[in-house]
């Protein structure tokens, strides 16, 4: 019994260690892993009496990884001028093109301008990544393009290294679940369940990133930006331009009166305060020249 315990904690440690490195290791680190895997249950399994040791599965495509092409997370930002008045048709031109591309539409926002109208906004879609192309030159065609950016990241390297480290801590967690059902203490048994539990963690996570990796992959990020013209750029909106100038010059007349009301409500006390200062004065100045003037002549 006690060999037995021995070998359970000499395969515990040697699983822990392959666990831990897996995380940084490349592909010939996930070998040297799952042979120190391989090695501890034939431990455990020549101190049961020398039953042959199960080997490590073997990864579904027979030792040999696929083929990967490039991955890519292709992401753009468009910045749009509309006439006045299409802001809200094109808004929805633009879910029309992300649903018609089997796209959806990821989030939105728009704001008022000065009459109460929503004059622009931010609309967030995604399309497949096959679409991408046609879906820029189609959301392009809805206005004046004012900007434009693009930009991809490369996450090949990152997939092949997930997809390593998942089949890797699969290997283990198979060694690790082998060893649960042939554990015939307590100690031995809750020793092996927490490896397992912390392998199955990396695990999960790893599967995680492999899940998100390949969604931004599959689907290309367009963000969209939409603004009505304004007065002085929407040259062909039919003398709604002449009208707007009109009321903005109007605006602006009422605003500079309105600050020199401010400037003359602000300085009129010191005004009233001189004058009444002035006058004082010239009263103090005369009433002795009235004095003198009264005098009797000797």
């Amino acid at each position: 019994m006690r060999k037995i315990l021995l070998a359970l904690v000499v395969a515990v440690l040697a699983l822990a260690a392959a666990a831990c490195s897996s995380g940084d290791d490349d592909a010939d680190g996930g070998a040297a892993a799952d042979t120190s895997a391989v090695m501890a249950d034939a431990a455990v399994a020549e101190a049961e009496g020398g039953g042959e040791a199960e080997p490590a599965a073997q990864s579904s495509g027979g030792g040999s990884l696929p083929a990967v092409g490039p991955r890519v997370i292709q992401t753009a930002s468009l910045s749009l001028s509309v006439q006045r008045g299409e802001f809200r048709r094109t808004v929805d031109r633009a879910r029309t093109v992300a649903l018609g591309l089997g796209g959806f539409v990821m989030s939105s926002s728009a704001s008022q301008g000065t009459d109460r109208r929503l004059v622009a906004g931010t609309l967030v879609v995604r399309v497949p990544e096959r679409s991408y192309a046609q879906a820029m030159e189609r959301l392009s065609d809805l206005g004046r393009v004012e900007a434009r950016e693009e930009s991809g990241q490369d996450v090949s390297q990152e997939l092949v290294d997930l997809g390593s480290r998942a089949r890797h801590l699969e290997a283990v967690e198979r060694q690790l679940l082998g060893l649960l059902e042939r554990a015939d203490t307590v100690a031995a048994a809750l020793a092996v369940q927490s490896q397992l539990n912390e392998v199955q963690l990396d695990l999960e996570q790893a599967r995680g990133r492999l899940r998100f990796l390949d969604d931004q992959v599959a689907f290309a990020t367009i963000s969209l930006d939409l603004h009505e013209r304004s007065v002085l750029a929407a040259g062909d909106g039919g003398g709604w331009g002449i009208v707007d100038a009109w009321r903005t010059a109007g605006r602006g007349f009422v605003t500079v009166v309105g600050w020199i009301l401010v400037a003359a409500a602000t300085v009129a006390p010191l005004i009233v305060l001189l004058a009444l200062l002035y006058l004082a004065a010239r009263l103090a100045v005369r009433r002795p020249l009235f004095r003198r003037s009264e005098r009797p002549s000797g």
